[in-house]
């Protein structure tokens, strides 16, 4: 059962207010580092740490710059490597309060990407594994092409411009109950801005580039019927690397934890975690 539940403010590197919550647990085997996708929050991912505290897996989830309650233009970040240096800021302070024990990363779509490009990227000596949940690489669905070619042209002269990011709440997950939360959710928003959609894209392109490169061991997985990204991408991406155990998830949307068959993947997290 969770000990404690605590949520406050870390500073970023240039100084932005970056939202957390802790659901630790008493002598936890190991701690998960938790962000979230675009749009979205951390708040949604309640009981995927309620899940993890059930099997003594401490939780420090974070709202990305521009989301949910940290600070930021909604939707908007200057630079991938930004939020690299987010990150980084994130597990330095999850490591302070978690001493010697394992630490792990863990991101959806949006995060998932995240995730991916860090280990890239980062020194990882800290981390003993990832996790990545439908990462963002590439989309499932083709945005109209005037916003693509609009996006291109403003990420240099007008980044912060923001638009709709077309993306179908339906195709969340086929539990209905999820969708009308999220619908509903004032802490979700559907704005991207130029910048953070062509860093976006640029970021999947090199995950699928180098992802033969990772040399950290990670659990990748997917649902094959994602309508919002691209289930073949992260399959091709994570069979180049022979330090990625994927899973292809049948029938599922593109929440996996959300989606009728989430304990499954759930106890999928659970036992990478305590198992590698």
């Amino acid at each position: 059962m969770t000990d404690e539940l605590e949520s406050n403010y870390i500073r970023s590197s240039d100084g932005l207010k970056l939202y957390y919550v802790i659901s630790s647990v008493e002598n936890p085997k190991s701690v998960v580092c938790l962000l979230h996708g675009h749009g979205e929050h951390i708040g949604r991912y309640e009981h995927v740490m309620q899940h993890l505290n059930v099997h003594n897996i401490s939780c420090v989830g974070f709202d990305f710059r521009g989301h949910g309650k940290s600070g930021g233009k909604r939707g908007h970040s200057p630079s991938m490597n930004q939020l690299l240096a987010d990150v980084e800021e994130a597990l330095k302070f999850v490591r302070l309060n978690h001493l010697d024990i394992p630490m792990y990363l863990f991101g959806h779509s949006f995060g998932g990407c995240v995730v991916l490009n860090y280990v890239l990227k980062k020194p990882v000596v800290e981390l003993s594994g990832f996790v990545a949940s439908a990462p963002w690489l590439a989309l499932a669905f083709e945005p109209p092409k005037w916003k693509i070619k609009l996006g291109q042209i403003m990420a240099s002269i007008f980044p912060k411009l923001t638009l709709a990011s077309e993306l179908n709440p339906n195709h969340l997950s086929k539990e209905k109950e999820v969708v009308e939360k999220y619908k509903s959710d004032p802490l979700v928003h559907s704005k991207i801005s130029a910048r953070f959609f062509q860093e976006t894209v640029n970021a999947g392109t090199y995950v699928s580039q180098s992802s033969e490169e990772i040399k950290l061991q990670g659990l990748v997985y997917h649902g094959n019927a994602d309508q919002i990204v691209s289930f073949q991408t992260t399959k091709d991406a994570a069979n180049q690397s022979n330090q990625i155990e994927f899973h292809e998830l049948d029938g599922v949307f593109h929440e996996p934890h959300n989606d009728l068959e989430k304990d499954e993947v759930l106890n999928l997290i659970t036992k990478f975690i305590l198992g590698s």
